[in-house]
């Protein structure tokens, strides 16, 4: 969850708040060990799949093998929006982004509550997005 009202003004993050502005991305990552030319559509069906809940939707892989698959996924991305990552295992924060995630504007609400009923952790999850919206705290 990316709190869009970081670094703002309170007084503008309550003007946002009365206006129903948006103030929160939701991000979701389907994470494979390593992506070749063989499962390459299989992951990224995956990604798409888990990431109706959210506005951005990665997949995230360790190890892209070929040209072939990334060329693969490039295709993929301009019919789903589902962005690419590789990861670095050693040193996340050094991972990169090798196609960005088209966002989605609204969530598909529907989704979310179906997922939350079938799932604890999502419902927790959900709980803390409402939590946020609230009260603006991302620790609550």
């Amino acid at each position: 969850m990316e709190d869009l009202t970081n670094g703002l003004n309170n007084e503008v993050v309550l003007a946002m708040r009365e206006s129903r502005e948006k103030r929160v991305r939701l991000w979701s990552f389907e994470v494979k060990l390593l992506i070749n030319r063989s499962n390459a559509r299989e992951a990224y069906y995956q990604a798409v799949s888990n990431c109706s809940w959210s506005n951005m939707g990665y997949l995230v892989a360790g190890e892209i093998e070929g040209p072939d698959t990334l060329k693969e996924l490039r295709i993929l991305y301009a019919m789903h929006g589902i962005g690419l990552i590789k990861l670095d295992p050693k040193t996340p924060s050094e991972s990169q982004i090798v196609i960005p995630a088209r966002e989605r504007i609204e969530l598909e609400w529907g989704m979310c509550s179906r997922l939350a009923e079938e799932n604890k952790d999502y419902r927790m999850f959900m709980k803390r997005v409402r939590q946020f919206f609230q009260t603006g705290d991302l620790d609550a």
